[in-house]
């Protein structure tokens, strides 16, 4: 059963959050700011926008064209008249940030790091410039300093709830899933519905083994969108890890009836039910993944445990082979591959010599 779990584990992962791209990054993209004010500098927009000393005219034809650019994904080409437009002026703070973006978009974080500290130099307590930077360094795994960052921006404005749920989740990037938590429970504490907040604070929990409050908090999200099919699926996945099999499955059977072929949910629903010794049903659920991915390394597995635990053992050791052709970057699949192909082995002899006789 330990191996079931194992793979249950594995599946798991791949759904969650993980880099390069940051879970950090997520909360800045689907939660809207608490109160705008946090996130432009104390509510001055203008200061942002302000209009250059130099040529405004030029420089600010420059920054549309690049605008342009950048709105049609061209962000490589825009950042050539944003240069063209920094040359004329070094200091402008519009400028500088619609760079530090397009470079973000391009990936190239270390750029847009230097472009944001250009704007910093000019403009130490900018929130949205602190804001911006913050966000993108988890890309470039510096954690710590993004949560600096939040902490600056926390002491210039303690009631910042942005700030809470991004350093949430890039102390729940690092493994600090107690304190993510809390700073979670501070946004929630302003808005009880904030479904990522309520997301991650789940997924801690699952982390830390806290399945039943996991199920608390997705149950909470399930009555803000009762269709929400990941927090049904996830549900499922707490409720086998509690060893509530049979309730696993019903929700198992709710994704499917949304989407038919999600992989993670056939194979967590075979997994569950070869826990509940249920194989020949199970290997219905493997064939069915096996269908739409033949190189599947957890139906592979699955599919030839189910078959073992049958005492098809000729059946099962292809299946344990295909694992092992695999060289599985996944040590526990491999050795778990291992070890049945040699109890399917050994219950093949025996048969044969108890026949014999």
């Amino acid at each position: 059963m330990d191996s079931l779990i194992v793979m249950l584990m594995i599946i798991v992962l791949t759904a969650l959050p993980s880099l390069p791209i940051p879970a950090s990054s997520a909360f800045v993209e689907n939660v809207k700011p608490v109160d705008q004010s946090i996130i432009t500098n104390n509510g001055k927009a203008g200061n942002l926008m302000a209009a250059n000393n130099f040529d405004p005219v030029t420089v600010n034809a420059l920054d549309n064209q690049g605008n342009n650019l950048s709105s049609h994904g061209r962000f490589d080409l825009a950042i050539t008249f944003y240069d063209k437009a920094l040359a004329l002026d070094p200091s402008n703070l519009k400028v500088l940030m619609h760079k530090a973006d397009s470079l973000s978009k391009l990936s190239r974080y270390e750029d847009a790091v230097n472009t944001y500290n250009k704007a910093l130099a000019i403009q130490p307590t900018n929130l949205t410039i602190l804001f911006s930077k913050a966000d993108i360094l988890p890309y470039l795994g510096r954690y710590q300093d993004a949560i600096s960052i939040y902490d600056t921006i926390l002491t210039m404005n303690p009631h910042s709830y942005n700030a809470m749920g991004r350093k949430g989740l890039a102390l729940f990037d690092i493994g600090r899933l107690e304190e993510a938590i809390s700073y979670f429970d501070k946004v929630l504490y302003k808005d009880s519905n904030n479904t990522l907040a309520l997301y991650y604070k789940a997924v801690a929990l699952e982390e830390l083994g806290r399945y039943d409050d996991a199920i608390d908090i997705r149950k909470k999200i399930s009555d803000i969108d009762p269709n929400d099919i990941e927090m049904i699926f996830f549900t499922g996945y707490d409720l086998t890890h509690l060893g509530k099999y049979e309730q696993a499955l019903s929700f198992y059977d709710k994704v499917l009836a949304i989407d038919a072929y999600r992989y993670d949910a056939l194979i967590n629903k075979a997994l569950t039910l070869s826990n509940l010794s249920r194989y020949n049903e199970s290997l219905a659920y493997y064939d069915k993944v096996l269908s739409i991915d033949p190189g599947n390394e957890m139906a592979l597995a699955g599919k030839g445990d189910a078959l073992l635990k049958l005492g098809r053992y000729e059946q099962a050791i292809p299946y344990f082979d295909k694992i092992l052709a695999m060289n599985s970057t996944e040590s526990s699949l491999l050795d778990e591959a291992s070890k049945n192909k040699q109890l399917a082995n050994d219950a093949l002899k025996n048969s044969k010599s108890s026949i014999r006789s």
